[in-house]
């Protein structure tokens, strides 16, 4: 990623809150319009890093939240984004100890913060993918088995109720839900879809696209899971809209440049 991206983002996000605090007049909302445009354009980047141009369209069709007023779990997406960062390895850097502990301890405090035991099981499977990717397996094995025994005592102890009810799913829920599997369907195993070049990591080095087609899986799958079985506001199912249709819309810019070369 070279400078003119991190400063194109920096441009948007701060264009994004500008455009949210005028639209209002609430400064908090357009905190969480600009904050909306950049995870959006993060996490996009994360489960399609060959090409920016789906990150940039995730980024502009998450200013729909601009027509919604509901809030956004802030948290949950950068917690979703520090899951897949640690799967795909694209920042380039060796995934330590610390890392995995500084998940761990991040996705333990969300789950009994917020009463939802999907945060350990989603945990589990991003510790499962890194397992059979053979990356720290002694610290990954003891985390799972450690993740499995906090969701056995929640699950005995605790009555975490996290259910969205029928009448709570709006089209938007039902969208971004039914998205998550299209992507996973078609975009993981999509020839087409993968870049013509090498896709590179953050220090330029060749990326793992068995990593990143782990993360895809991930993404999608929790996606999924918290839509139904956790309370997800329209705002975040807008975002995970805006993420998994900025891919698709760009995937066809795409093949449609290439066709007509």
């Amino acid at each position: 990623m070279d400078d003119k991206t991190n400063m194109a983002i920096v441009l948007f996000t701060l264009t994004a809150f500008a455009l949210g605090w005028l639209y209002t007049e609430d400064v908090f909302f357009g905190l969480s319009t600009g904050g909306s445009v950049f995870l959006s354009w993060a996490i996009t980047r994360e489960i399609d890093p060959a090409h920016d141009s789906s990150a940039f369209l995730a980024a502009a069709l998450s200013l729909f939240h601009l027509f919604f007023t509901e809030s956004i779990h802030f948290l949950m997406l950068a917690w979703i984004l520090t899951l897949l960062r640690a799967v795909n390895g694209i920042t380039g850097k060796k995934l330590t100890l610390v890392d995995i502990l500084g998940v761990f301890a991040l996705t333990v405090f969300l789950s009994f913060f917020n009463e939802n035991s999907l945060y350990l099981i989603v945990l589990g499977l991003a510790l499962t993918s890194l397992f059979v990717l053979r990356i720290k397996k002694a610290a990954v094995l003891i985390s799972e088995i450690i993740t499995f025994v906090l969701f056995i005592i929640q699950l005995t102890f605790f009555d975490y109720d996290s259910f969205m009810s029928i009448d709570q799913l709006t089209p938007f829920h039902l969208a971004a839900a039914a998205s998550a599997v299209l992507f996973t369907i078609f975009f993981s195993f999509s020839q087409s879809f993968e870049a013509k070049s090498e896709v590179k990591d953050d220090h330029g080095k060749k990326a793992d696209k068995k990593r990143i087609f782990y993360s895809r899986f991930l993404y999608s799958a929790t996606i999924a899971l918290f839509i139904f079985l956790s309370h997800q506001t329209t705002s975040d199912a807008l975002i995970h809209i805006s993420i998994v249709w900025g891919i698709f819309i760009s995937f066809i810019f795409i093949k449609i440049r290439s066709y007509f070369k």
